[in-house]
């Protein structure tokens, strides 16, 4: 154009030497950036995030106090089923031998609430089958119960059901399938409730029926479980947890 002095501008025209050393850099930077980004995507694929310890309240009776284990403290299935939980969870439990539900509901509930839990197991039903306890006042026992931890926290909520207590040996005495028969109706109603409120059912009553085929799962007194009982409950219960949730 006139009036411009061309040696004063560089040119935009590359030779095919400076063309071939363009295109090679540009090569070396692609295959750094692939290898670095495939790195990053291995290492977040092999780095999982370790679970989070858990506060696990248990509610119940005489079985999480660990009644007819070699070492109650340490052999309940709820001493067992903590320590298969993230290490540093902590477990308050709330059990107290004999506990009925309703004692349970105005002892236990209120402390399992101010704990903050993640999770909280719920099994207490025997005793109340075996004090006589109507069924109906049991079932708004148990609604109170799990609607006020399902209003009130934020936990898992896992609850056992009555198992086929005709095995075990003190209730031989009995007529096996008036025992049956009444146990299902306990556990339709536990069924019904713990569905209600979200929580997850532990079918110990289905479980439960290799107790046949291993005595050595009822302690000495003929009701309690054993050392034994209690690992195997707590593999139920873990399984149940494993199976259903992702808090573990």
């Amino acid at each position: 154009m006139p009036g411009l002095e061309p040696s004063r501008y560089p040119s935009c025209v590359m030779s095919p030497s400076q063309v071939r050393n363009a295109l090679l850099a540009l090569s070396l930077l692609g295959l750094t950036l692939g290898v670095g980004l495939a790195i990053a995507g291995g290492t977040a694929e092999m780095v999982q995030p370790r679970p989070r310890p858990l506060t696990y309240v248990a509610i119940g009776a005489s079985d999480s106090v660990g009644v007819g284990a070699d070492r109650p403290e340490a052999d309940s299935w709820v001493s067992i089923l903590h320590r298969r939980l993230p290490e540093g969870s902590q477990l308050v439990n709330l059990g107290v031998s004999g506990s009925l539900l309703h004692q349970a509901v105005d002892q236990q509930l209120p402390v399992a609430v101010d704990s903050d839990p993640d999770l909280v197991t719920v099994w207490l039903a025997v005793n109340d089958l075996n004090a006589r306890v109507p069924l109906e006042r049991y079932g708004a026992d148990l609604n109170t119960l799990l609607g006020t931890l399902r209003q009130q926290t934020r936990a898992t909520i896992l609850v056992g059901n009555v198992p086929d207590v005709a095995r075990l040996p003190v209730y031989q005495r009995f007529d096996a399938e008036q025992v049956r028969a009444e146990v299902f109706r306990w556990n339709e109603l536990i069924g019904r409730t713990s569905e209600r409120h979200g929580a997850l059912l532990v079918d110990l009553h289905a479980g439960w029926q290799e107790l046949a085929g291993h005595p050595e799962y009822v302690g000495r007194d003929g009701f309690h479980p054993s050392t034994e009982g209690y690992r195997r409950l707590a593999e139920v219960f873990f399984g149940v947890l494993a199976e259903r949730t992702d808090v573990v």
